[in-house]
């Protein structure tokens, strides 16, 4: 669907699983098999022009502030933070899925950042199969020297997804986001495997649209 701006997009998308959605009820929400039924639906798009600020986009979409900056800042930090300091101020309860380590099945920062940190400095590199893992600076320097390029992809579910997921653990709502740069204008599709409409939803557009507006990082 289209819509003039994040609000009326926002609307849209809410208004059309209040009266398309079915009701359904998965074996695990949050890695938790106690938790209620859901509205859902699946294949659910929206296209809306870029906003022109952070703060106009965080307006339209009623953004949870100061959280929603404060992990906007983490996620661009160059930190592979985890827990995020933000999680502190999240609506409630986030400590309930701290593990024995004091840390989260997975973090935003700590998939952006995986080879920045302590363990950078100590030489240490986390590797893929053949090559090293990417952070999110690199997103930047291949847009930079490939303008045209369709392959910048910042992934943030990994191959040990599937596997914390068999076993239970709480893995990311998001796939990942595409970047295209086309007619001086910034592209960015958010792929995303499930959303909390009410909860997430605002807050996961208005990442995205800071994360495309402020390229400082």
């Amino acid at each position: 669907m289209r819509a003039k701006d994040l609000k009326e997009g926002l609307h849209l998308l809410r208004k059309k699983l209040l009266e398309q959605g079915y009701e359904i009820e998965t074996e695990r929400w949050q890695g938790d098999t106690n938790h209620p039924s859901f509205l859902e639906i699946i294949h659910a798009d929206l296209v809306v022009p870029m906003s022109h600020t952070a703060d106009e986009a965080s307006d339209l979409l009623n953004a949870t502030q100061p959280w929603a900056d404060e992990h906007f800042e983490e996620r661009v930090s160059g930190i592979p933070y985890n827990p995020p300091p933000s999680h502190v101020h999240w609506l409630k309860d986030t400590e309930n899925y701290l593990n024995e380590n004091e840390a989260f099945s997975h973090s935003y920062p700590e998939r952006m950042w995986q080879n920045n940190g302590d363990k950078a400095e100590r030489g240490i590199v986390t590797q893929g199969i053949r090559f090293n893992i990417a952070n999110l600076n690199t997103a930047v320097e291949l847009l930079k020297k490939e303008p045209t390029t369709r392959q910048c992809y910042i992934p943030i579910w990994f191959p040990e997804d599937l596997t914390a997921a068999f076993l239970g653990e709480r893995v990311p709502c998001t796939f990942g986001w595409h970047f295209m740069l086309r007619g001086e204008k910034l592209h960015c599709s958010y792929h995303m495997r499930s959303c909390d409409v009410m909860r997430h939803l605002h807050n996961d557009l208005y990442l995205y649209i800071a994360s495309s507006i402020d390229t400082s990082w």
